[in-house]
């Protein structure tokens, strides 16, 4: 009996290894013929690749989708006998293996179409040839090739991929929201463009009106899959939806108003009332479906009758295609079955607008943002209760390089709500947290961006174009406040003084750039943007600017919802940035890094089952002596 019971436990232990690595899964090539599904724990990654070769196939871990850097695995499978060879790469060429084979082989097999193999590794190695597997986005390479190496693993090698190649960026450390079978009264809704027929420029921001199904009584929302116009994925950068709060009085209606450009001075004004009713949905370039908590849900039709939603969408149209036509959008799927709390979201942000300025030629250029205290305050004393954070989205555009949105409490800084040190413009996915994360009053939350403008050889201003910036951050939360935009960014003076302006007319938070410039005399008829392009920038001159605007005077504000009680006009603030205490201490789990030891954290059932299986062995062995 002791035996059948050992045998099971090893039966359940590797059924549910074997289970838990299609956890997550994707397809790496637009054919689909190269298939990686993975899972991990907070030691070690597991993957499986199934690619449809009889030949090798190569799996890296990219710092920027290219192959010097790149950790890389190479394997294939010849009589029978699965090989696997773990590589760095310094150059274009045949990666050489490493002194220190790090990847394991699990398993491997082919049959008449397909090479399938199992593999695993620790997140940190601390062999300074491999990359950390950690939250950050990762740029995954790819190859493959119809045959094997001409001598198993021996000095000939693969042979070369040809076009059989590839970049694609993913999350592999992400947390995704448990998967629950939806409940039966789950109804659908599509929120899409009409036939919308595409910009023949680089950058257009759509808005138009759309209507909410016709509810009689509260529903909640509880999952959003986007509709992308097949052929259109790389023009259909992001997606933002806003309630419009006033729909009985709305003008432009559908379906005989196809909608306006965004900032089309004709648009009607009371679509601007949309971007106060609160934000539905968003959704970013490899956005997935999101799936809230089950005891979120999103609240619509709380009024009853006919509702709309003002739809955003920025199209980005490099190449200045004509007669693309697209009918882009959103699914929402929501229910009358009411949950335990609605969800909002809240858009902490710096400025997108030319007050954020990003000096040309720097790899590492900092901006901080934060949410004003007393914004924070107002609405959270509004609502009764602290919010609680369960997932973020970072926005930023092609300079961003790094991201994360921190909170600070009673002055000492805690654990980042979210963070990318490898931002990718083309990979805006909604990082679900692993723990929520809870907000008080007297909290304070800042989104922070680090910016690459090496390539750079003017200066980057913030904007709505994929060629500007932004610094944004879109926390869902629950319960829902009344706020909806809390955010801030440096003063006009605290840029212009750099420049030499010793004075600016009256200015205020919601004046832009509708700045006066008054002294000295010789700058007094300059625009703001003509003073900061007429700098004469260096390196040198760019660090200098990136001190003196972190240590400088910024300008925060926040926004509300019509129904609020908080005057959040008369909340805006002049002060400095937040100086908190130091965080969190990060731990070096590496040991010795040219031996590779490190010190990590195991899931405790492997040990379990050890400590079982010598125990039970220990007294079978008993009984027989």
């Amino acid at each position: 009996m002791l035996w059948l019971l050992l045998f099971f436990v090893l039966v359940a232990s590797c059924v549910t290894a074997a289970e838990d690595v299609t956890r997550h899964h994707e397809y790496l090539d637009e054919d689909e013929k190269f298939v990686l599904l993975w899972s991990y724990d907070e030691d070690e990654i597991e993957f499986e690749t199934q690619v449809q070769t009889r030949g090798w196939l190569g799996l890296g871990l990219s710092p920027n989708g290219g192959m010097p850097g790149s950790d890389i695995v190479i394997g294939w499978v010849k009589d029978g006998q699965a090989y696997l060879t773990d590589r760095h790469a310094t150059e274009n060429s045949l990666p050489p293996e490493d002194e220190s084979q790090d990847w394991e082989l699990l398993s491997g097999y082919e049959n008449d179409t397909h090479t399938v193999l199992r593999f695993k590794r620790k997140l940190q190695t601390c062999d300074v040839r491999d990359r950390v597997i950690n939250k950050d986005t990762v740029r995954l390479v790819w190859a493959w090739n119809d045959e094997d190496p001409v001598e198993g693993s021996g000095p000939s090698g693969p042979r070369y991929h040809g076009t059989n190649r590839g970049t694609r960026s993913t999350m592999l450390l992400r947390t995704d929201v448990p998967e629950t079978t939806l409940p039966d009264n789950v109804l659908t809704h599509d929120l899409t463009m009409s036939n919308f027929i595409i910009p023949a420029k680089q950058t257009t921001y759509w808005c138009q009106i759309v209507e909410l199904p016709r509810l009689d009584r509260k529903h909640h929302l509880v999952m959003i899959s986007p509709k992308v116009t097949p052929g259109n994925e790389g023009m259909v950068h992001h997606m933002d939806f806003y309630l419009c709060y006033k729909p009985q009085n709305m003008t432009g209606l559908p379906p005989d108003h196809n909608g306006h450009d965004c900032a089309d001075p004709n648009m009607p004004t009371d679509w601007n009332d949309c971007f106060m009713g609160g934000m539905l949905a968003a959704w970013a370039i490899g956005g997935l479906n999101f799936t809230m908590p089950e005891h979120v849900g999103y609240p619509i039709g709380e009024d009853g009758g006919i509702g709309y939603v003002m739809m955003q969408l920025h199209y980005d149209n490099p190449q200045q295609k004509e007669g693309v036509v697209d009918h882009s959008g959103i699914t929402i799927h929501y229910t009358p079955e009411l949950r335990e709390y609605d969800a909002g979201i809240l858009q902490t942000s710096g400025s997108f607008s030319p007050l954020l300025v990003v000096p040309p030629g720097l790899p590492d250029y900092l901006v901080e943002s934060y949410c004003e205290p007393e914004c924070l305050n107002a609405f959270l004393e509004e609502l009764g209760q602290p919010i609680h954070v369960f997932a973020d989205v970072l926005h930023g555009h092609l300079l961003s390089a790094k991201m994360r949105t921190r909170l600070i409490r009673n002055g000492v800084e805690l654990p980042e709500i979210a963070r990318d040190d490898n931002y990718d413009f083309n990979l805006q996915l909604t990082r679900v947290l692993k723990e929520e994360v809870t907000i008080h009053q007297g909290d304070i939350i800042m989104t922070e961006c680090v910016y690459d403008s090496s390539n750079r050889n003017s200066v980057t201003y913030g904007g709505l174009s994929t060629a500007e910036e932004m610094c944004q951050s879109f926390l869902y939360y629950y319960p829902r406040t009344n706020m909806t935009v809390c955010s801030s960014t440096a003063h006009p003076m605290n840029t212009l003084s750099f420049m030499g302006v010793e004075g600016i007319d009256n200015w205020n938070f919601f004046d832009g750039l509708n700045i006066s410039i008054m002294s000295p005399h010789e700058m007094a008829n300059m625009s703001y943007v003509d003073v900061v392009d007429g700098m004469a920038w260096n390196i040198t001159t760019a660090r200098q600017f990136n001190e003196h605007q972190l240590k400088g005077t910024y300008v925060s504000g926040c926004m509300g919802q019509p129904a609020t009680t908080v005057d959040w006009m008369s909340l805006t603030r002049e002060r400095h940035l937040p100086d908190p205490e130091g965080g969190p201490p990060t731990v070096d789990k590496c040991i010795d890094r040219t031996t590779g030891g490190s010190v990590g954290i195991h899931h405790d059932y492997p040990i379990t089952i050890f400590v079982f299986v010598t125990y039970a062995l220990a007294i079978f062995s008993s009984k027989l002596i």
